[in-house]
């Protein structure tokens, strides 16, 4: 997603201008868009042109104009399905033009490559931090690649819907020559090296779900091998950490062609099988099974995580859905933004879940909200008295 602007006040107050360009910045876009806020967007309506006055009314005279306008909208609802790629917005008009009437009800369609400007009573960290991660392509990729052959290599980084080049790397290699191949074997040494150091400093392993080492023959592997190393000798823990992150998998080039081959394969389609939601899914196995034990280290409901919440250092991880953000109710909106950064301070991770997958509809189902704690707190759900 594209921020074309940002008029943001000290009290809070203020607009963005945006540009979606996939799916997931319109899934950004519905999750930011509240109940009351003002929303400005081109759309094409239909106007009543005779001999008087233009009007959108229906009546007998005039011709009917299709005319592009500006509309400033009142939201009071929004209907977003994510196969459409159109959001919906219904509201009313705050601004009085010549062809449309202030107060008339209109319902306007958000696409792909369609600008619009957001106007809020009050931008909250939630908020402002879904826009700072729907317009960083690194928030956005969960995936690194480096796809290479011998004296060229190009590390990735891969949206769902993008592969953007971070930094390519070439050397020349000489070819083996017969009895000796030192030559060859020093320049390929070199090149994997400088490859490996370019792979560590244009991809967060820690952050990324995957990094996918592509190539012909053994070149992927040397990669690998190399990586693991500079982390056992710079005893770099979380590295070696994340080993478990790096697939290699075998193209028929070295180039970005060959990303996209291997992609294709099925064997590697099963490895990157839900890696956008992997860590929720391992957090929601493990609460799952500490509910299903019953000795009171998982707790769902709105009461019992304020409970934990209180008492401090108790709560290891919260989990919440999109969906408490979406709330009608401002205050309510507003309660659980606090509860999130009062348990963020707390040292304890959150973990927000989507509801556009299946752990997020399985948390919806228990009340959009949980945790899970540092050790058993067995009486939760009894009453205060």
């Amino acid at each position: 997603m594209k921020l074309l602007s940002e008029t943001i006040e000290k009290d809070k107050s203020g607009e963005l201008a945006l540009l979606p360009e996939d799916k997931d910045d319109l899934w950004a876009i519905y999750n930011l868009i509240a109940k009351g806020d003002l929303v400005k967007i081109k759309t094409f309506r239909n106007i009543k042109k005779g001999k008087g006055k233009e009007s959108t009314g229906s009546g007998s005279g005039g011709v009917n104009v299709r005319k592009l306008l500006l509309l400033t909208l009142r939201v009071e609802s929004i209907e977003y399905t994510p196969s459409d790629e159109v959001m919906r917005i219904k509201g009313r008009t705050t601004e009085q033009n010549e062809d449309v009437p202030q107060g008339s009800y209109h319902t306007a369609e958000l696409g792909l490559g369609q600008k619009v400007r957001l106007e809020k009573d009050e931008w909250d960290e939630i908020a402002l931090d879904t826009i700072r991660s729907a317009c960083s392509i690194e928030a956005k990729a969960e995936v690194g690649a480096v796809v290479l052959e011998e004296g060229v290599a190009h590390v990735c980084l891969l949206t769902e819907n993008m592969t953007v080049l971070r930094n390519k790397v070439q050397k020349s290699i000489p070819k083996k020559r017969r009895g000796d191949s030192s030559q060859h074997d020093n320049a390929l040494r070199k090149f994997i090296e400088t490859t490996a150091e370019s792979t560590l400093r244009n991809l967060d392993t820690d952050r990324l779900k995957a990094v996918i080492l592509v190539s012909p023959g053994t070149t992927a592997k040397l990669l690998y091998e190399k990586i693991i190393e500079i982390a056992t000798k710079s005893h770099n823990k979380q590295l070696l950490h994340s080993r478990g992150k790096f697939i290699v998998a075998h193209s028929s080039t070295g180039y970005l062609q060959g990303l996209e081959e291997a992609l294709k394969t099925p064997e590697l389609q099963k490895k990157l099988s839900d890696t956008k939601f992997q860590r929720n899914i391992i957090l929601f196995d493990e609460f799952s099974k500490l509910l299903n034990e019953d000795q009171g280290k998982a707790w769902y409901g709105e009461e019992e995580v304020e409970k934990a919440a209180a008492v401090p250092g108790a709560i290891k991880v919260l989990m919440i859905t999109d969906s408490l953000f979406k709330n009608d109710d401002v205050s309510r909106r507003k309660h659980y933004i606090e509860l999130v950064d009062k348990v963020k301070e707390s040292g304890a991770e959150v973990a927000q879940f989507s509801s556009l997958h299946d752990t997020g509809e399985q948390l919806n189902q228990l009340t959009g909200i949980a945790v899970i704690l540092n050790y058993p707190m067995p009486d939760l759900d009894e009453d205060d008295e």
